[in-house]
């Protein structure tokens, strides 16, 4: 795309990047006469009218966002088939560069960038808008120090992150174990992210790794992050101990707004006590204690049969604060989390079949398949629902093509007039119009060229009569 202009304003001049859904480009604002950052959605996004429904309302929101640690959203629009979104252009590094160019930071240092995400998520929770992806390649620095967070606008264009062709949308790494299991999510969705972001800014590595989406999903589900202090650094206990209130399993355990959040790290750099974490109260007694936790596995128990996969969740999670050892309950709890996936994402592939978006419902089948392929029966609905797809987009195409023919009968290009027909034909051969449409233009062609003969016959004999 290198020198188009989109929308009669922004000139393309390099590639920036790259995204789950976009790519990034630098431009020129011919209007302002100033540089901006324009994202282009990938063609199979923009091919399909839910994303880009989804992509134009959370613009619309992203550009009520007015925050010193926010990216500006200046403008979105469509040109040919091509939809965008342009940024103002942030010079600087994103913190995954910084992470890989300098290893761990000093907790000073890290506690100074989560500051900053903190203030920009309370700037976004206050118009209602949840990020839904914080991670380190969207976290911006600039050579002032400044941290911007980027992609609001787009992020929240996902539904849950899914496993297509093109690889995972949205990272599983810095994922929430609410979003994960296609539960309501909420501004401690964003927290819980940025606490992981926090855990690798100070070791330098995931709390959560595998080689599989999916067990990493598993252990952000059911494992408790490994033990943050460090021998080689003097960690204060609490940076630890807001790192892991971030990272509470049950969002009722978290920082409850950024704002909470925000106090939490000021107090800390400032020398002073995290707070202690309130936990339910343990029994005194070892029999009453041993009542509760039998009486919440066989609850738990219950809610799995019953495929009520969340609530077996929030239940083994319980019995686990209170014994982590308790009988199979953390291999209860990887069952219980998958399952509960596996119905989010098979209710999330429903519910798109049924407002025919047809390539959402290919994401979301996709990776239940991926996973377990006797699931119910979504191979059975991935078949339909991939069918429905190519026939969908080989209509779009039809009218595409259509449209250009009629130009070009109404420019007189008969035989360009014709290609785009018989391909229309081709794509849908129960368009409408199409048949007459292309009678009509391959007996004008037919016609133009033979006017075309014949006056090439009476040039031919003129110039013999005069030579």
């Amino acid at each position: 795309m290198i020198g188009e202009i989109l929308g009669n304003r922004y000139k393309i001049i390099r590639e920036l990047g790259t995204g789950g859904m976009a790519w990034v480009y630098l431009a020129k604002d011919l209007k302002n006469h100033q540089d901006v950052a324009v994202k282009v959605m990938y063609p199979q996004y923009s091919d399909d009218v839910s994303y880009v429904q989804r992509f134009t309302r959370e613009a619309k929101l992203a550009i009520q966002l007015s925050s010193p640690h926010i990216v500006k959203v200046l403008n979105y629009g469509s040109d040919r088939d091509i939809h965008y979104l342009v940024m103002e252009n942030v010079a600087g590094e994103d913190l995954k560069s910084v992470l890989q160019r300098r290893g761990p930071l000093p907790y000073q240092e890290v506690l100074g960038i989560a500051a900053q995400v903190a203030r920009a998520l309370h700037h976004a929770n206050e118009h209602g808008i949840v990020h839904r992806d914080i991670k380190p390649e969207n976290l911006m620095i600039t050579p002032d120090g400044t941290v911007k967070v980027l992609d609001f606008g787009i992020a929240r264009a996902r539904t849950l992150p899914s496993i297509t062709q093109s690889g995972f949308i949205g990272s599983p790494y810095y994922i929430s174990p609410e979003q994960a299991m296609g539960e309501t999510v909420d501004i401690r969705s964003d927290i819980y992210s940025l606490g992981i972001v926090m855990y690798e800014m100070l070791s330098g590595k995931l709390p959560f790794d595998a080689s599989s989406p999916w067990s990493i999903i598993s252990q952000h589900i059911a494992n408790q992050p490994p033990v943050l202090a460090l021998s080689e650094t003097d960690l204060p206990r609490p940076v630890e101990e807001l790192v892991n209130k971030a990272l509470s399993k049950d969002p009722t355990d978290r920082f409850q707004t950024p704002a909470e959040l925000l106090t939490a790290i000021e107090a800390v750099m400032g020398g002073r006590e995290l707070p202690r974490i309130s936990l339910p109260p343990t029994p005194r007694s070892r029999q009453v204690r041993e009542l509760l936790l039998k009486s919440l596995y066989e609850r738990a128990i219950e809610a799995m049969h019953a495929e009520r996969w969340p609530r077996a969740v929030n239940l083994f999670n319980q019995v686990l604060k209170i014994e982590p050892a308790y009988r199979d309950t953390a291999q209860k709890l990887a069952y219980a989390g998958l399952h509960a996936r596996l119905s989010a994402l098979y209710l999330a592939a429903r519910r798109a079949m049924e407002a025919e978006r047809w390539q959402e419902a290919v994401d979301e089948l996709s990776e239940i398949v991926s996973v377990e392929l006797e699931y119910r029966d979504a191979a059975d609905l991935l078949s339909s629902a991939a069918l429905s797809l190519a026939a969908h987009r080989a209509a779009e195409a039809a009218a595409r093509l259509y449209d250009q023919a009629i130009a070009c009968c109404d420019a007189g290009e008969w035989d360009a007039a014709v290609v785009c027909l018989e391909e229309v034909r081709r794509l849908n051969p129960t368009h409408r119009d199409a048949r007459e449409r292309l009678a009509l233009a391959r007996r004008e062609a037919r016609r133009a060229r033979s006017s075309l003969r014949r006056l090439v016959v009476r040039m031919r004999s003129w110039l013999g009569e005069t030579g």
